[in-house]
């Protein structure tokens, strides 16, 4: 126990995602504390170190024949399936969400002022998400591609879209941080996305979404945060000790 309990949350998921499930089951929040040590952030959230390594040690003896060992994908890889699997999907969902918590509000949101704090916030930190993802798929990700693919000509690297590439990911991993704040604001107001028990079909779902979400998110930002950036860091350090 001991020896796990000193490393960073954010590295024993990156060794293994299904331990974020267990985290996620302790109520800590990888994406705001993901730098705090296990031991650290079980200190600031009140939990017993003790249960939940066992918790962690009982997820890893689980076989799961579906973990992907990312750290191993090409960068290019990487970037299409987050693409494809996170930021398509997301685009999708957030006007649907969206809806739900409106209809809600318009019902509830005298009795239940937490409910349009909530909306609030969800508005507010969808139009930053989508925002931080059209910058990553104008700069970041073809900057990726476009190296990865063997593009390190002269031209490519000295060319205006990819001077500030280590600036804009330290701005989006910021971006990150913030968003992790959003979720975990949201997750207290709705009680752990708990409706109450006169709840309506309408206001269980859009709790359910909205948990979906977050966990979808945390998955999101761990693949960047961890694995896709400092990558993407490293692919322009080595360019400008090309270009010199």
């Amino acid at each position: 126990m001991e020896s796990i309990a000193q490393f960073p949350i954010r590295e024993i998921i990156s060794k293994d995602y299904r331990s974020a499930l267990v985290f996620r089951a302790f109520g800590i929040d990888f994406c705001c504390i993901g730098d705090l040590t296990l031991q650290e952030a079980c200190v600031r959230k009140n939990v017993d170190p003790k249960d939940l390594v066992e918790k962690l040690e009982e997820a890893f003896a689980l076989p799961n024949e579906e973990i992907n060992d990312f750290h191993s994908w090409p960068l290019n890889r990487l970037a299409n399936y987050i693409e494809t699997r996170y930021h398509s999907p997301l685009r999708e969902r957030v006007p649907v969400i969206q809806k739900f918590l409106k209809r809600i509000v318009k019902v509830q949101g005298a009795f239940e002022p937490n409910l349009k704090k909530v909306k609030s916030l969800f508005d507010q930190s969808t139009d930053e998400l989508l925002d931080h993802m059209q910058r990553e798929e104008l700069i970041i990700f073809p900057f990726i591609r476009k190296i990865d693919a063997g593009g390190k000509s002269k031209d490519l690297l000295l060319g205006p879209s990819f001077q500030n590439v280590k600036e804009t990911i330290f701005s989006l991993m910021k971006e990150h941080d913030q968003e992790g704040e959003y979720l975990e604001e949201i997750r207290s107001l709705t009680n752990n996305y708990s409706p109450p028990d006169y709840a309506c079909n309408t206001y269980k779902v859009a709790f359910a979404l909205l948990q979906e979400f977050e966990i979808s998110m945390h998955q999101h930002i761990h693949l960047e945060r961890d694995i896709l950036f400092p990558g993407a860091i490293q692919l322009e350090i080595q360019g400008s000790i090309n270009r010199n």
